[in-house]
């Protein structure tokens, strides 16, 4: 859709004069229950990615509503966000499922020194999802140290199921997965701007009995983008889970308020006005919100990670986490800033030299 300034405008006025649509419940229901692939786990609809949650009373809030998935991470918060789950959950840690992912895994070993860093982080014997982390290639899902690392966790008993995730090259991560035959589940970025054949692959894993946890899903999360009265998120998130192959989501609750609002919007369909917010939102962020299409990688003569580097300014700008777009950058290829000139073409609108250009100032920023 094409969409000039002035017409975004008036169009986002129109709306902001239309009534509401979306039906309010007096209390948010229970998430409905899924089956997360083989694992014959069932998990909440709405789960919970705790990534930038610092408050574990929203963990727990969580937990009393109704949400039973939980996903984090061994380096997430600098290493203390899996104890922050930890603390939210406390003695009820058996009623859930917990997802973590590995600090390493360029070998065996290191995917079990980090799955016992985990172990003791979230004060648990075992974890439930076990996953690789930010995979983007079919060789790095078949990597023979990999399915050995995993095989011996489940063997052990320190995990019951094992995952990947990725970010990026997800159509090729998911069918490498599928190929395996090791992985349970995939989490992978899904959202309403998903890239051609995207959900192909969600069917197609989940056909095979792995399963799809979708994360992102609110497409940047990008509040200056939202038109008063369309709420895009809410119907982004109402977007994904109908979606199907869709076992659970992962959106982000950091405050009361977040969790309060995505439980109510999981409890009513998509519709209509749900469209048109999304609509108007996507108009409003293509230049600056990767679709994770992949078709950028490869083009930078230096090597620069053009999709991490518009994914830190996503968590900056959209997510209001400004040290974890600085973690995303400093562990990604960023030769940017002695360039004179980006020449990095993306086919889904992104203004990618524009990006390059607000990345280095915010390198600069933050080195000041």
């Amino acid at each position: 859709m094409e969409m000039t300034r002035r017409s975004f405008l008036k169009f986002g006025a129109a709306a902001a004069a239309a009534p509401l649509a979306f039906p309010k419940p007096a209390r948010a229901a229970l998430p409905a229950t899924r089956t997360l692939g083989r694992t014959q786990l069932a998990v909440s609809e709405l789960g919970m990615g705790v990534m930038i949650t610092p408050n574990p009373e929203v963990v727990r809030a969580a937990l009393d509503a109704g949400v039973t998935y939980f996903d984090t991470a061994r380096v997430y918060m600098g290493g203390r966000n899996e104890g922050i789950l930890a603390e939210g959950l406390g003695p009820r840690r058996k009623e859930v499922v917990v997802a973590t992912k590995c600090a390493s895994y360029g070998s065996a070993v290191s995917i079990a020194a980090s799955c016992d860093q985990s172990l003791a982080a979230l004060k648990t014997d075992w974890i439930d999802v076990y996953q690789l982390h930010g995979v983007s290639s079919r060789g790095q899902v078949l990597a023979p140290e990999c399915l050995e690392g995993l095989a011996a966790l489940k063997k052990s008993g320190k995990i019951r199921f094992a995952g990947v995730t990725t970010h990026s090259g997800m159509i090729e991560v998911i069918d490498a997965a599928i190929e395996a035959g090791v992985y349970d589940t995939v989490l992978t970025t899904y959202n309403f701007r998903e890239p051609p054949g995207l959900g192909a692959a969600v069917r197609r894993a989940a056909a095979a009995g792995v399963g799809v946890i979708a994360m992102k899903i609110m497409a940047g999360g990008y509040s200056d983008a939202a038109v008063p009265a369309l709420n895009p998120f809410q119907g982004a998130l109402r977007w994904v889970l109908r979606q199907p192959g869709v076992a659970t989501t992962i959106p982000s609750h950091v405050t009361f308020e977040q969790l309060k609002e995505n439980l109510a919007a999981a409890s009513v369909s998509f519709g209509a006005r749900d469209a048109l917010a999304l609509e108007v939102y996507a108009a409003a962020i293509e230049s600056r919100h990767c679709r994770a299409c992949g078709g950028c990688v490869g083009q930078c003569p230096r090597g620069a990670d053009v999709p991490a580097l518009v994914r830190a300014l996503m968590y900056r700008e959209g997510y209001g986490q400004p040290e974890l777009a600085r973690e995303t950058l400093a562990a990604a290829s960023f030769p940017c800033a002695s360039c004179a000139e980006c020449t990095v073409i993306c086919r889904s609108g992104v203004r990618v030299p524009e990006r390059v250009a607000a990345a280095v100032r915010f390198v600069g920023e933050a080195r000041a």
